[in-house]
C-alpha cells in the first residue's frame, strides 16, 4: 500500500503545477509528466470520442426536426397552427417524465457507458420510426418516446466527465462533447439529403439514416467502452494507478454507483442557494437554446433565402457556438476561477446578436441580419461553462446524481416552455420569442454573479478555518487520502472541508 501511495503521489505531482515546480528530481518529474500525458492522451482517444459522438447524435436528432420541416415534414403530415411548436415541446415532456425514474435508477448503475449504449440503440430505432409517421399524432407519440429515452444521456455524460478528467480539464472536454457539431453538419447533411433522390421524401431519408447510424454506434460502444478507470482495457497498470490519482484530486469521488439513495444529500442540494442559482440559469438559458435550435432556419429563410440556401447559411452559427465554447474552455485551462467572467462576456455578446436580429431591417440589410444570427451563436458557451461548474463543484454519489438529473430537468423545462414564445403568427421574426431570449440573458447575468459570490465567500470561510491542517490538503499524499476518503465515505462537497469551489 505504501508503494502504491508513493506512486500515486508522484503522479499527483505532475497534476499540481505548484508542487511540480518544487520537485527535487527533474528526471522523476519528466517521467511523471510523460506518464500523465500518456494517460490523458489515451482517455481522450477512447472516452472523449464516446461522449462527443453520443451527444452529436443526440443533437443531430433534435436539430433535424427544423431541417425536416424545410423538406415538407409539415405539409406531408398536415401540421397546422402551433402543431410544429408542439413537436418541439412534446420531446421535453417525455424528457421530464423520465427524470424521476432516471434519478432513482442512475445511482444504482455501476456501468454507465453500457447503460448509455442501450439507450442509444433504443432511441436510434425510435428515430427511424419517425420516417413512418403520416400525421401529427404519430409524430407526437414518437417524439415523446424519443424524449423519454434520451433523458439520461446528458446527466450520465456529466458524471462520466467528472470520473475521468480533472477539474482543470473538464471545461475543454465538456465544450467538445456538449457540442454544436450537429448544428454545423445538420445543414451540410440536409443539403446533401436534398439531392439524394429516391422514392421516399427527403425528411424520411434523414430520420432513417440518422437512426441507423445511432443504432450502429450504440452497438459498438456497448462492447468497447469500459465501466470505469479500473476496468479500462486501454491503460496498463501504472497508467491505471495514475488515472485513479488524477480523479482523486477532484475530491468528487473516484467511483460511481451505490445501492442506497442518501436523502440527506438531496436535502443538502435543495437547501443550497448555489444549486438554485445554477438550475435557474440552465432553465432560462434553454429559452435561447429552444429558439435557436427549432426556429433558426425559419428566421434565416425569412430573410428571403431558398430552402437549399438556408441549409448552408444556418451552418456558420453552429460553428460560432462551437468556437466560442472551445475558446472559453481554453481560457479556463490556463486561468483559475474565470468561468463566471466568461459567462458574463459571452452572454453579453449573445444579447447583442439577438437585439440586432430584432431591430435590423432584414430586407434592407440582409447580410447584417445574417451576421446578427451568427453572433447570437455565442449562446452555447455560457451553458457549457455552467455544466462544467456542476461537474467540478459536486461531490457525493446521490448528490452528484441529483444535480446531474436536475440539469436534465431544468434543461427540459426550458426547452419545453421556450418554443411556446415563438408564435406562428409572428413568423419569421418571432418578436415574442426574441423578447423571451433577451429576458433570459438578463436573468443569467444575475444568477451567475450570485453563484460566483457565494463560491468565493465559502472558499474564504474554509481558508480561514482555525484548524488549518483539517482545511487544506498540504501535499499530494494528503490529496490522495482525501480523495479515497471522499470515495469510501461518500462525502459531499459540503461535508469535505478540504473542498474548494471553482467559479
Amino acid at each position: 500500500m505504501l508503494d502504491e501511495n508513493m506512486h500515486l503521489e508522484q503522479c499527483i505531482t505532475t497534476i499540481d503545477s505548484h508542487q511540480s515546480e518544487n520537485s527535487d528530481d527533474p528526471e522523476i518529474l519528466a517521467q511523471n509528466l510523460k506518464l500523465n500525458s500518456q494517460v490523458v492522451f489515451k482517455i481522450d482517444c477512447v472516452i472523449l470520442p464516446f461522449l462527443v459522438i453520443t451527444i452529436f447524435l443526440q443533437l443531430l436528432d433534435k436539430n433535424s426536426l427544423s431541417y425536416a420541416a424545410l423538406y415538407g415534414l409539415e405539409s406531408d403530415n398536415n401540421l397546422k397552427g402551433q402543431e410544429y411548436s408542439w413537436l418541439a415541446t412534446i420531446f421535453y415532456i417525455g424528457y421530464l417524465v423520465a427524470e424521476i425514474p432516471v434519478f432513482i435508477l442512475l445511482p444504482k448503475i455501476n456501468n454507465l457507458p453500457r447503460f448509455m449504449s442501450i439507450l442509444l440503440v433504443i432511441w436510434g430505432g425510435l428515430l427511424m420510426c419517425m420516417a413512418a409517421c403520416t400525421n401529427f399524432e404519430g409524430l407526437m407519440a414518437t417524439r415523446f418516446f424519443l424524449g423519454l429515452f434520451e433523458a439520461a444521456i446528458q446527466p450520465v455524460c456529466i458524471i462520466i466527465s467528472s470520473t475521468w478528467y480533472t477539474k482543470k480539464e473538464q471545461p475543454l472536454r465538456m465544450a467538445l462533447w456538449s457540442n454544436t457539431f450537429a448544428g454545423i453538419f445538420n445543414g451540410i447533411f440536409g443539403y446533401g439529403f436534398g439531392h439524394w433522390g429516391g422514392s421516399l421524401q427527403v425528411w424520411q431519408y434523414m430520420f432513417l439514416v440518422y437512426g441507423a447510424v445511432t443504432i450502429l454506434w450504440g452497438s459498438l460502444c456497448y462492447f468497447l467502452i469500459p465501466a470505469d478507470v479500473e476496468s479500462a482495457w486501454f491503460l496498463n497498470e501504472d497508467e491505471s494507478k495514475c488515472a485513479e490519482a488524477r480523479t482523486a484530486i477532484n475530491q468528487t469521488g473516484i467511483h460511481f454507483g451505490t445501492k442506497y439513495i442518501k436523502w440527506y444529500q438531496i436535502k443538502e442540494s435543495l437547501l443550497d442557494p448555489k444549486y438554485w442559482l445554477l438550475v435557474i440559469f440552465i432553465f432560462v438559458q434553454n429559452f435561447i437554446n429552444a429558439g435557436i435550435t427549432n426556429f433558426n432556419t425559419f428566421i434565416i429563410k425569412g430573410f428571403g433565402f431558398s430552402n437549399y440556401r438556408t441549409m448552408l447559411l444556418a451552418t456558420p452559427q453552429a460553428a460560432v457556438a462551437m468556437g466560442a465554447s472551445i475558446l472559453c474552455a481554453a481560457f479556463c485551462y490556463y486561468t483559475k476561477n474565470i468561468r463566471f467572467i466568461l459567462i458574463l462576456i459571452t452572454t453579453g455578446v449573445t444579447m447583442a446578436g439577438i437585439i440586432m436580429v430584432w431591430k435590423i431591417d432584414n430586407q434592407k440589410y440582409r447580410n447584417a441580419s445574417l451576421a446578427a444570427v451568427y453572433i447570437s451563436g455565442f449562446y452555447n458557451a455560457p451553458y457549457v461553462m455552467c455544466l462544467s461548474l456542476i461537474s467540478s463543484n459536486t461531490s457525493g454519489q446521490t448528490k452528484k446524481a441529483f444535480n446531474s438529473i436536475s440539469v436534465g430537468l431544468f434543461y427540459a423545462l426550458g426547452n419545453l416552455i421556450g418554443p411556446q414564445f415563438f408564435l406562428q403568427s409572428q413568423a419569421p421574426l418571432y418578436t415574442t420569442g426574441i423578447k423571451a431570449m433577451l429576458s433570459a440573458c438578463c436573468i443569467m447575468y444575475g444568477t451567475i454573479i450570485g453563484y460566483a459570490s457565494l463560491c468565493y465567500i465559502e472558499n474564504k470561510k474554509r481558508d480561514n478555518c482555525p484548524d488549518k491542517e483539517d482545511a487544506i490538503a498540504e501535499n499530494a499524499l494528503t490529496a490522495i487520502e482525501i480523495g479515497e476518503r471522499v470515495d469510501k465515505e461518500n462525502l459531499t462537497d459540503k461535508e469535505n472541508k478540504h473542498f474548494r469551489y471553482t467559479f
